[in-house]
């Protein structure tokens, strides 16, 4: 399992694009943020005698969004069970190609079947139940290096730095700028178009089909969806 360092620090800057992206939604705060479905709910700014133009809150609302914050805090501590190792990943694994190798964080400890677009695309291959690293295109779109260096043209980040540009100065490794445009062609192959602000993380055996093919010697590495 590999621990999270500066050596890989800038595949996260590098991981942004300007018509693709993915979605992690942060549950950081859960605790702080979490409140009582029968309390009542208002703006931060809301005041008794002043008239508010913030929206407020219905009961049901409010009852969704505790609901939304208590799945996303289960969903959390599984999770971490899975990259502390408490929970094998014999357990989890439904692909056969999960293994916390080359896994950089808890919240990449998800297998591709349990993904439904990764389902949705397996399906439309025709190749139902299977790994979506078998997926026809993956190797060709994902793992090629002269398919990856043409691609990363195309990536800038949200600073509006291109990937290519920042390979060709020095400012990244080759194999940081082949991890980081091969994350963005998944995403790409899978999700298609996302939306610029969206975020989540890639399944686990993607993560290592990636990193096992374009490797950091200190074997350190972290994942795309915590760009710059």
């Amino acid at each position: 399992m590999s621990n999270l360092s500066d050596d890989d620090s800038s595949e996260y800057r590098l991981y942004s694009s300007d018509s693709s992206e993915a979605s992690s939604i942060s549950s950081e705060h859960l605790e702080d943020s979490f409140f009582s479905a029968s309390e009542e709910f208002f703006p931060y700014n809301y005041n008794d005698n002043v008239e508010s133009v913030e929206p407020i809150a219905t009961e049901q609302e409010a009852a969704a969004y505790a609901v939304k914050l208590a799945q996303e805090e289960e969903e959390e501590e599984i999770l971490w069970s899975r990259f502390s190792g408490e929970d094998n990943v014999e357990n989890w694994c439904k692909c056969s190609n999960c293994s916390l190798e080359f896994v950089a964080k808890y919240d990449e400890c998800r297998c591709c079947m349990e993904i439904e677009q990764c389902k949705t695309r397996m399906e439309e291959a025709e190749i139902p139940e299977q790994c979506v690293t078998v997926h026809p295109g993956f190797a060709d779109i994902c793992l090629k290096r002269w398919v990856l260096r043409v691609a990363g043209i195309g990536f800038k980040t949200k600073k509006k730095k291109s990937y290519t540009v920042m390979f060709v100065q020095g400012d990244t490794a080759e194999h940081e700028f082949l991890r980081a445009v091969a994350y963005r062609q998944f995403v790409r192959m899978i999700w298609k178009y996302v939306g610029a602000s969206t975020r989540i993380p890639l399944p686990c055996c993607v993560y290592n089909s990636i990193r096992r093919t374009y490797p950091t010697e200190a074997e350190d590495y972290h994942g795309y969806e915590e760009d710059d």
